[in-house]
């Protein structure tokens, strides 16, 4: 399929800015990723959808996409990959996430942008502190791959991938909340994560009992 073995290791972020002092230990953010299928997309099928965390102050951070084959329910980790900054203007602040993911002759891109306007206040090292965040980021992911390694074997066959995608990504405050009342960095809250997925059902869909294949890309920036 498609959605596992062209994207399995594409990744997006969502950003963040920082009120407080700089030299304060970040706090753990989780984000929400939706991400739907535009018209004229050809042999191109896209997550359901993803979480994303990251260090409080941005940066490469952990990814965990979903998606549903044959009735069942599946989930992908991947770690780093992507990255964020800050795109300012006199009274204009926006956080830009952009992604690329690369395998031997296919490539996807992410890109999404949102208003640095939200707030969420956390504890760092026993104190208060507010932080300025991204709390929705929407964009686009372009995908394509000629697939001119793929033998082309008959009139039913396909060959050949392009799509576009919707992203739009959500601060999850709930579970935001709940990694930092817990003091839990990224690797820990992805732990947390999958733990609850598979409570819900999910199954690894990197296992190679799963059916599924998850052939590996080479992100770069």
């Amino acid at each position: 399929m498609k959605s596992a073995s062209f994207l399995s290791t594409i990744f997006a972020a969502a950003g963040l800015w920082f009120a407080g002092s700089a030299e304060s230990d970040a706090q753990t953010l989780v984000y929400k990723m939706d991400f739907r299928k535009a018209p004229g997309s050809v042999n191109f099928e896209m997550f359901d959808q993803a979480f994303f965390v990251v260090n409080g102050l941005g940066g490469e951070g952990s990814f965990i996409f979903t998606f549903r084959e044959d009735g069942r329910d599946f989930y992908v980790t991947s770690t780093g990959g992507g990255t964020l900054f800050f795109a300012v203007r006199p009274g204009e602040d926006k956080a830009v996430i952009r992604a690329t993911a690369e395998n031997a002759t296919g490539q996807s891109h992410y890109l999404a942008v949102g208003d640095l306007d939200g707030r969420i206040s956390v504890n760092l090292r026993g104190q208060r502190v507010t932080l300025g965040v991204c709390e929705k980021l929407t964009g686009w992911v372009l995908a394509s791959d000629p697939e001119t390694d793929v033998a082309f074997t008959g009139a039913d066959s396909t060959l050949g991938v392009a799509g576009f995608a919707t992203l739009k990504a959500s601060l999850d405050n709930s579970r935001t909340r709940d990694a930092n009342r817990a003091n839990l960095d990224v690797s820990q809250t992805v732990e947390t994560l999958v733990a609850q997925l598979e409570r819900q059902g999910f199954e690894n869909g990197s296992s190679t009992d799963s059916g599924t294949d998850t052939g590996e890309e080479t992100a770069t920036e």
